[in-house]
C-alpha cells in the first residue's frame, strides 16, 4: 500500500518561467532531466512497499540530483520536500542532516519566506515526536518570519500550529487566544479548510475543560463550513465523532451512540479512513459498555485494534488496550483488565504519551488491589512532574509570545517609522516639484506676457497707421467732394450762367464773325458738360470708398464659398451704420466673421450659409447660419477659435451666441452696442 505524506498545506511554486528565460538551452535540459530525476526518486521514497532503508536509499539519491545550480529558490524548494520526507522515515540523524542544510541555504538566500519554511520543518519535526517546547519555538520563530514576509497565511497557519502545541499542554487560554488571532486571518482570506479545523479545536478544548455548552457552539460552527469543503464527507463523519465524543464525556452515552452509528454507516468511506474508522468503532463500544451493553462489543473493539496497529497509530492502540482494560472490568475480568492495562501501560510509556500513562496508572491502581498504593504513587509523582512541566512550558510559551509581541509590535513602529519618511520624503519632493513647476509656469507668463504686449503693441501701431492711412483718404475723399460741389454749384453755374445770357444778346455783324461766335457758346457749353461730368465722377468715387468694407465681407463670404462648396445669401439692411464703425472694430467683426467661416467651411459639410447684418435699436447684429451637421454643444470642448471669437468679442463689449444640436445646422449671433464702436 502506498503511502503519500502532504507537505503540511504548502504550495511549493517553481517559477518555471522565469527558469526558462535565463537558463540557457544546454543548462535547460540538464535541469530539466535533473527534475525528472529528482521526481522519479522523490516518489520512491515515498512508497511504503519499500522498505525503509530502501526508501532512504531513493531519498538520498533524490538529494543528489538537486544539487544544480547550487543556491537559488528551486533549489531550495526541492530540499524541502526533501526534508519533510525524511521527517517520515523515523531518521533522526537523517532529518537533521538534510534539515540543517536546508537551513543554511535559506540564510545563504536572505529570503524570509524561505526562512520560515525551514523552522515550519523543525516544529513540525518535533512536534510529532511530542518535544513541545522545540515545537513551539519553532512554529513561532516561523510566524516571525512570515510576517517579515508580509505571509500572512502562512503566518496564521503557525498560529494555528502554535494554538495545538498550547492545548497539547493543557494551555487552553493560551490556544483559544492563538486560534482566534489565526481565525482573523483565516477569514479575511475566506480559507473554508483552516477556519473549520480552528473552530473543530476549539470544540476538543472545550470539551477537555468541560466546557460543553461553549464546546456545542464550536462544533456547530465548525460544521458550517463543511458543505464548502472539498472532502465534505470525510469532515461530516469527523464531525459526528466529535459531537459523539462531547455527549459521552458528559455521561450521555445513549444520546452519543447515534452519531458514531450514523457515521460508521459509511463503511465505503471509512475504509480508506483507518484511523477515523478506529476510533468510530472504538467509540461506539465505550458507549455500549457503559451503559453495561456488552453484546456484540469484544469484536468491532479487536477489529478498531487492528487497524490502528496497522497504520501504526500507537496513541489510538493506547486507547485500545486501555479500553479493552475498562471492558474485562465492567466484566469482572480482573486479571485480564489488569494485563490489557498493562500494555497500555507499556505502550504509552514507550512513546512518551504522558496523559495515557496517568489513565493508565488510574486504571492500575482500581484494578489491582495489591498494587494499588505504588500505582497511585507513581501517578501522583507522574502527575506533579508533569504539571511542573506542564507550567513551565505554559510561562515558557508565554514568554516567547511576549516577546513575539513585542517583535512584531516594534516591526509595526518602524514600519510606521519608514511609511512617515517616505510620506515625508515623498511631500517634498511634490512640494520640490510644485516650486519648480510654479517658477517654470511664472517664466513662461512672463514670456507670453511679454508676448502678448508685443503683439498689442503691433497691433496698436497697426491701428495707428490704418487710423492715419483713413484719415487721409477720409480727407481726399472730402476733398473730392469740396472740388466736386464746387465745380457743380459754383463753375458749372456760372458758366450756364455765362452761356445762357451770352444767347441772349442779340448780334450782327458779318455771317463769319457771327458763326465764330456761335462756335465758342458750342464750346463753352461742351465745356460745361465736361465739368459737370467730372463733378459726378469725383461723386462716384467718394461712394465707392464708403462702400469698401462690407464689399471686404463679400469678398471673404466668396472665398470661403469657393473653399466649402457651399451656396451663400447676403443681406445687410443697414450698410451706412457698418461703414460707421471704427477701424479696430472693422479689423474684429471681420476676424469674427473669417473665423466662423472658416469653421463652416472646415466642419460643418453644409450646402447653405445665410449671413444677415442688421441694426436692432441701439445694437448691430450679425447672424450667419448654415444647415450643416450641427453638434452637441455639451460635449464640445472649446478650443482656440471659439476662445479667440469671445475673446473679440469681449473686446467690442458685445455678446456672442451659438445655437446648434446634431443634424440642425448651426447659428452665430453676434450682438454688438452701436454707439460704443463708431468712429
Amino acid at each position: 500500500m502506498s503511502t503519500y505524506y502532504p507537505s503540511r498545506g504548502r504550495e511549493f511554486t517553481y517559477a518555471v518561467i522565469l527558469f526558462l528565460c535565463i537558463v540557457p538551452l544546454p543548462c535547460l535540459t540538464q535541469n530539466l532531466q535533473v527534475e525528472t530525476d529528482f521526481d522519479k526518486y522523490l516518489q520512491q521514497a515515498l512508497q511504503d512497499t519499500f522498505s525503509l532503508d530502501n526508501r532512504k536509499r531513493f531519498l538520498r539519491i533524490a538529494h543528489t540530483t538537486q544539487k544544480f545550480p547550487a543556491t537559488d529558490s528551486v533549489t531550495y524548494s526541492r530540499l524541502s520536500k526533501i526534508v519533510v520526507v525524511s521527517s517520515h522515515l523515523n531518521d533522526s540523524v537523517l532529518f537533521h542532516e538534510f534539515a540543517k542544510e536546508a537551513l543554511t541555504l535559506a540564510k545563504t538566500l536572505n529570503n524570509p519566506e524561505h526562512l520560515g519554511d525551514a523552522h515550519w520543518n523543525y516544529g513540525s519535526f518535533y512536534e510529532r515526536r511530542k518535544k513541545y517546547d522545540s515545537s513551539y519555538v519553532h512554529y513561532n520563530t516561523a510566524y516571525k518570519y512570515f510576517v517579515a514576509a508580509n505571509n500572512e497565511y502562512y503566518a496564521a497557519k503557525m498560529l494555528y500550529n502554535m494554538g495545538y502545541i498550547a492545548g497539547q499542554t493543557y494551555d487552553y487560554t493560551g490556544a483559544e487566544i492563538l486560534l482566534f488571532r489565526s481565525i482573523k486571518i483565516f477569514e479575511r482570506y475566506n480559507k473554508q479548510l483552516q477556519l473549520y479545523r480552528c473552530y473543530n479545536k476549539l470544540g476538543n478544548h472545550a470539551d477537555d475543560m468541560e466546557e460543553f455548552d461553549k464546546s456545542l457552539v464550536y462544533y456547530k460552527k465548525a460544521s458550517t463550513f463543511i458543505p464548502n469543503l472539498q472532502n465534505k464527507e470525510y469532515y461530516q463523519l469527523e464531525h459526528w465523532n466529535n459531537m459523539g465524543v462531547r455527549l459521552y464525556k458528559m455521561e450521555l452515552f445513549t444520546e452519543a451512540i447515534p452519531y458514531f452509528k450514523k457515521a460508521l454507516a459509511h463503511k465505503d468511506l471509512l475504509k480508506t479512513k483507518p484511523a477515523l474508522y478506529a476510533k468510530l468503532l472504538d467509540n461506539l463500544a465505550f458507549c455500549q459498555v457503559s451503559l453495561r451493553n456488552y453484546q456484540n462489543v469484544l469484536d468491532p473493539m479487536r477489529y478498531a485494534l487492528a487497524l490502528r496497529d496497522s497504520i501504526g497509530d500507537n496513541s489510538g492502540m493506547v486507547t485500545s488496550r486501555l479500553r479493552f482494560a475498562y471492558y474485562y472490568g465492567k466484566q469482572g475480568d480482573t486479571l485480564t483488565a489488569i494485563v490489557q492495562a498493562k500494555l497500555g501501560l507499556k505502550l504509552a510509556k514507550e512513546n512518551h504519551f504522558t496523559p495515557e500513562v496517568l489513565h493508565a496508572l488510574e486504571m492500575l491502581g482500581g484494578l489491582d488491589k495489591n498494587n494499588a498504593v505504588s500505582y497511585l504513587e507513581q501517578y501522583l509523582h507522574l502527575n506533579k512532574s508533569l504539571n511542573a512541566r506542564d507550567r513551565n512550558l505554559r510561562n515558557k510559551f508565554t514568554a516567547i509570545q511576549f516577546e513575539t509581541d513585542k517583535y512584531i509590535a516594534e516591526n509595526e513602529k518602524l514600519f510606521r517609522q519608514r511609511l512617515w519618511i517616505s510620506i515625508a520624503a515623498i511631500t517634498i519632493i511634490i512640494f520640490v516639484l510644485l516650486i519648480y513647476w510654479n517658477a517654470r509656469q511664472r517664466s513662461r507668463n512672463k514670456a507670453l506676457l511679454f508676448e502678448r504686449e508685443q503683439q498689442q503693441y503691433n497691433e496698436d501701431l497697426f491701428l495707428m497707421k490704418l487710423k492715419q492711412k483713413t484719415n487721409l483718404e477720409k480727407g481726399k475723399s472730402e476733398e473730392r467732394l469740396r472740388i466736386s460741389q464746387e465745380l457743380h454749384d459754383n463753375i458749372v453755374s456760372r458758366l450756364f450762367t455765362l452761356r445762357f445770357r451770352w444767347l441772349s444778346v442779340s448780334l450782327t455783324g458779318e455771317a463769319q464773325m457771327i458763326s465764330l461766335h456761335r462756335h465758342f457758346l458750342e464750346l463753352l457749353e461742351e465745356l460745361e458738360f465736361d465739368i459737370r461730368n467730372l463733378s459726378y465722377d469725383l461723386k462716384k468715387v467718394v461712394f465707392f470708398w464708403e462702400e469698401k468694407y462690407l464689399e471686404i465681407l463679400e469678398n471673404i463670404l466668396k472665398e470661403k464659398k469657393a473653399i466649402g462648396g457651399f451656396d451663400t445669401y447676403f443681406e445687410c439692411t443697414n450698410p451706412g451704420d457698418w461703414e460707421q464703425l471704427s477701424p479696430l472694430t472693422k479689423i474684429n467683426l471681420q476676424r469674427i466673421f473669417e473665423e466662423v467661416l472658416q469653421n463652416i467651411a472646415k466642419h460643418a459639410q453644409a450646402k447653405m450659409v445665410n449671413v444677415i447684418m442688421n441694426r436692432e435699436l441701439g445694437n448691430l447684429e450679425l447672424s450667419i447660419r448654415d444647415n450643416g451637421k450641427g453638434m452637441n454643444l455639451s460635449k464640445i470642448r472649446k478650443g482656440l477659435g471659439m476662445k479667440s471669437l469671445e475673446n473679440r468679442t469681449e473686446k467690442l463689449q458685445g455678446k456672442i451666441e451659438v445655437i446648434s444640436s446634431p443634424g440642425s445646422g448651426t447659428t452665430i449671433k453676434l450682438q454688438i452696442p452701436f454707439k460704443l464702436n463708431i468712429e
